[in-house]
């Protein structure tokens, strides 16, 4: 069952209580990956007996993802939003999944099938002594040029925070609802990066977590959106962000 909710829609007054965990999956263009992750997902989660549910959010796709993720028979919430990045994608569904869902875990990963899901048990099987598990990108498939961002915004992250974030950016990631609920108002929704942001404040209010080491194979199928002028403008934006953001939680 898919339910579609059009979040250009201001007064949405919807609640869900009836999940153990929800999947927060951001989704532009993947039609050639969308239905082979999903299913591979249900696959490892129905080993487990878990209620769950997959909170899509669909960032302005303009390819057919919306049409096949309609056609799919799991238990789906279809967020659809305009155009406007991965990290404004990831933050709308945290806010649904945490006012509206409220299920006792979230879980996010991608849409394009680096996040595998062997390695959920490790996470699942550490959630009750963890108010957070991260993953850890041990081995990766996804180019040189991702590798380089990805070491950069960890040194300079780190050096900025004075803390050691490992790997802040990782898309694989399980909360606590009350820990999620909790870190979310504390940081601005134009975020661009939102994950790095949620790993610092959570490491800096010393909440308890764990890494898991994960390899991150190259993505299924399809082609990374990669803007090059975009990704080094979010990256000089992130900074001065992380700087007042540092700046607001030191008060």
């Amino acid at each position: 069952m898919v339910q579609v909710i059009d979040l250009t829609i201001e007064n949405l007054n919807i609640s869900y209580n009836e999940y153990d965990l929800s999947i927060i999956i951001p989704v532009y263009n993947e039609s050639e990956n969308i239905e082979r992750v999903l299913r591979d997902w249900d696959n490892e989660l129905t080993k487990f007996e878990i209620k769950y549910c997959f909170i899509i959010v669909n960032d302005g796709s303009k390819d057919n993802s919306v049409e096949i993720i309609r056609s799919l028979n799991y238990d789906i919430i279809l967020l659809k939003k305009h155009n406007s990045g991965h990290g404004r994608s990831i933050r709308l569904g945290y806010d649904f999944s945490v006012n509206h869902v409220k299920s006792n875990y979230i879980l996010q990963i991608d849409s394009d099938g680096q996040c595998e899901p062997k390695y959920f048990k490790f996470f699942w099987e550490n959630r009750f002594e963890n108010d957070f598990v991260l993953g850890i990108r041990k081995n990766r498939g996804d180019g040189f040029f991702r590798k380089l961002t990805s070491k950069t915004s960890l040194y300079l992250t780190s050096t900025l925070t004075s803390l050691n974030l490992k790997d802040p950016n990782t898309p694989y990631r399980l909360f606590k609802y009350s820990t999620l609920k909790n870190v979310l108002p504390l940081i601005n929704e134009s975020f661009d990066i939102h994950n790095i942001a949620i790993t610092y404040v959570i490491l800096n209010n010393k909440y308890k977590f764990k890494t898991v080491e994960i390899s991150f194979p190259d993505r299924i199928g399809g082609e990374n959106s990669i803007n090059l002028v975009r990704v080094f403008q979010m990256g000089f934006n992130m900074l001065f962000d992380l700087y007042f953001l540092r700046k607001k939680l030191s008060k």
